[in-house]
């Protein structure tokens, strides 16, 4: 190392001279650790001078203007796909609420400052459901029924819980569904394969699990003791989603009140299982 510094600091004289007449103009000294130092600075501010002028001329304005376009085009990208998100979660609490369509809203904790009105569902229902939709109106009701059966069959369906029916289906009487009676904490199944919707509680309705399925199908489970699902699991037919109990104010005695929904139609489901 000190040898290296002694050749850094060793001096030179530099001679200047007029090459016509070889007449001497000027005479420094300069080592090599100068010569060094005068480098470094003269990249410097070629860089600098450099970095200006990307900054502040016509190429470099072209240049942030691409870069800019390409960071709004992600940007869009990623609202686009929130917008997706929002649409699905829209058309989920619409169909909620035709499900729960005689439950006060304002009373419930499941869609506390939320207010979504029928028509936002038929802007934001997705092509796939408005093409099923057009399909099922057209046809009347024993070929709705042979079409359910048909695709429930196929899906696998099963039995919500081991027990009887004590109230009917009846839709002018907006009871959408059967009250199967069974031994409290007895088991509640899912009765097709799916993904689970919505959960919660609510004053009137208890413990309640919604499940969505193929083919626009969705059932629902209401008056539970306990859940044993949450929002978002995935659920095979037949796998356990909740126990028998008798919670909410509309329920009298340990039950399970079961709907099942085509699109958003609700149907009855003795026409599709056989009840003790």
């Amino acid at each position: 190392m000190k040898s290296l510094l002694a050749k850094l600091l060793i001096k030179y004289r530099v001679d200047v001279f007029k090459k016509e007449s070889l007449e001497k103009i000027s005479s420094f000294h300069l080592n090599k650790m100068q010569l060094s130092i005068l480098f470094v600075f003269i990249f410097i501010l070629s860089f600098f001078i450099s970095s200006a002028f990307i900054f502040f001329s016509p190429i470099g304005n072209k240049f942030f203007e691409l870069s800019k376009k390409r960071e709004i085009s992600e940007l869009y990208m990623q609202v686009d796909s929130i917008e997706n998100l929002l649409n699905l979660q829209l058309d989920y609490s619409e169909r909620l609420k035709l499900i729960f369509n005689d439950f006060d809203t304002t009373k419930s904790q499941i869609n506390a400052g939320a207010a979504f009105s029928l028509n936002s569902l038929q802007s934001k229902m997705t092509q796939q459901d408005s093409i099923l939709l057009n399909f099922i109106k057209k046809l009347d009701n024993e070929s709705v029924y042979k079409y359910n059966q048909s695709v429930l069959q196929k899906l696998n369906l099963q039995h919500p819980a081991n027990g009887m029916i004590t109230s009917k289906f009846d839709a002018k009487k907006k009871h959408f569904g059967v009250d199967i009676a069974a031994k409290e904490n007895s088991d509640v199944f899912s009765v097709l394969s799916g993904v689970v919707l919505f959960t919660g509680f609510s004053d009137e309705l208890g413990h309640f699990i919604i499940v969505a399925h193929e083919n626009n199908f969705f059932s629902v489970y209401l008056h539970n003791s306990s859940l044993l699902k949450s929002k978002g699991d995935v659920v095979n037919s037949g796998d356990k989603i909740a126990l028998v109990g008798s919670s909410g104010k509309l329920s009298s005695a340990p039950h399970l009140h079961f709907e099942l929904w085509s699109g958003l139609s609700p149907i009855d489901p003795e026409k599709y299982l056989q009840f003790d």
